[in-house]
């Protein structure tokens, strides 16, 4: 073993104390036995890395004008914005919540536009209720027909008519045809409960009522668009000579049928008139010479009233009204419901099914496409104001006149002249 003498270590001591002599003492370390110091002794790499001072990065805080930032328990960010505003010394506010940062911006700066533009929205909560509304258009407005009257009289009736309208949703209306669906109604029964409520919120907007009109829109758009509403379907029931024979057998051989259904039937397959409009003809807008005659307030999609059309009447149809007693104002002095009840009780005594007084009108004019009349012509006794809504009625299979010699033409004419 090598052995260090005397003198060697003097030597190295020696060094050591100068060098710890030029050292400052925060700098001065221990002398091992062997004269050597542990700051000159080598460490390792992962030594070096465990004493460094780990520098700890602060965590950037989130500023968003109006946007609040929540973090949820799955770890997930969700985004709230809020506005704020003093209005008239109450306190206003929009917030609405969102899953993702740039749809909370993309909002935001939308409302804070729109309120710079237009002002702050404020909802004006009323305590104006569907029913409400309801009872001003039926006092106020123009008159309504029947089926207009018997659905807003429903509704001011139901438990959703008590709805302020003020707060009134897009949701809630389509809730409502759907609850109306449930009742076993068809789309276009909705359709039609749906489009007379809408029509009568949009005449209360115009009035000055206080909700937003714009759900409405919405939700009509919706309901056609996913067929909770649809359409009534264009019926081709025709009756076949048979059948009439049926019916008006059992009309006019019923003693206790007072009103004469079987002349009103004969004379809307010769006509093309609807039961309501034969109900409403006057003898003092006829006109033999022409043979003419004025239908007041014809059916139309938007003209409930005041649709007065002159329409020429076919010679059998003319026959009818000239065997007709003038006993009132009124060519067929009968209420239009009666005659409809008389004419359904007897169709379904003798057993025919789906033929409806309604359908007289369609076998009129396809009558009159078959006897190989233009459709400018059948528009004059139609009623119809373009030959658009005849086009359905001009590809007809059958050509001549299928009531040629009609024998119950004759008999009704003198059925008519045993009333006088």
């Amino acid at each position: 073993m090598t052995t260090i003498n005397k003198s060697t270590t003097d030597v190295l001591a020696a060094i050591t104390a100068q060098n710890l002599f030029h050292r400052s003492p925060s700098q001065a370390t221990a002398v091992t036995a062997a004269g050597v110091s542990e700051s000159t002794m080598p460490s390792s790499s992962a030594e070096q890395k465990e004493k460094k001072p780990r520098k700890e990065v602060p965590e950037k805080k989130f500023e968003e004008q109006n946007i609040t930032r929540f973090e949820g328990k799955n770890g997930k960010f969700s985004y709230r914005v809020q506005i704020r505003k003093r209005v008239d010394g109450k306190q206003h506010s929009l917030t609405k919540t969102f899953k993702h940062l740039p749809n909370a911006k993309k909002w935001r700066n939308h409302q804070l536009r729109d309120i710079e533009l237009n002002g702050f929205p404020i909802q004006i909560v009323t305590e104006t209720t569907i029913s409400d509304v309801i009872d001003d258009r039926l006092k106020r407005g123009k008159t309504l027909g029947r089926s207009a009257l018997q659905v807003l009289t429903f509704i001011k009736a139901d438990e959703f008519g008590k709805t302020k309208v003020s707060t009134l949703t897009q949701q809630q209306l389509y809730d409502y045809a759907d609850l109306l669906s449930a009742g076993e109604r068809m789309p276009q029964t909705v359709a039609g409960y749906m489009t007379h409520l809408a029509r009568t919120l949009s005449w209360a907007k115009d009035r000055g009522a206080l909700f937003p009109i714009e759900v409405v829109s919405l939700a009509m758009r919706t309901l056609w668009e996913d067929e909770v509403l649809a359409r009534s379907e264009e019926r081709d029931r025709r009756p076949d000579l048979c059948e009439l024979n049926k019916i008006l057998t059992a009309i006019s051989e019923n003693p206790r049928q007072k009103i004469p259904a079987d002349i009103l039937a004969v004379f809307a397959i010769y006509s093309a008139r609807r039961l309501s409009e034969i109900c409403r003809l006057r003898w003092d807008d006829l006109r033999v010479n022409s043979g003419t005659i004025l239908v007041r307030d014809m059916k139309h999609p938007r003209q409930k009233k005041g649709n007065n059309v002159w329409c020429t009447l076919p010679s059998e149809a003319l026959e009818i009204i000239l065997a007709m007693p003038r006993t009132s104002e009124f060519i067929f002095p009968y209420n239009p419901r009666s005659v409809g009840t008389a004419y359904r009780r007897h169709r379904d005594k003798v057993g025919v099914v789906d033929l409806r007084f309604h359908d007289f009108r369609h076998e009129a004019i396809s009558r009159l496409f078959e006897m190989g009349k233009s459709a400018s012509f059948v528009r004059k006794i139609s009623g119809h104001k373009n030959g658009g809504c005849l086009y359905r009625y001009e590809h007809v299979e059958e050509e001549g006149d299928k009531y040629a010699n009609w024998h119950w033409h004759q008999l009704i004419l003198e059925k008519c002249k045993a009333l006088h």
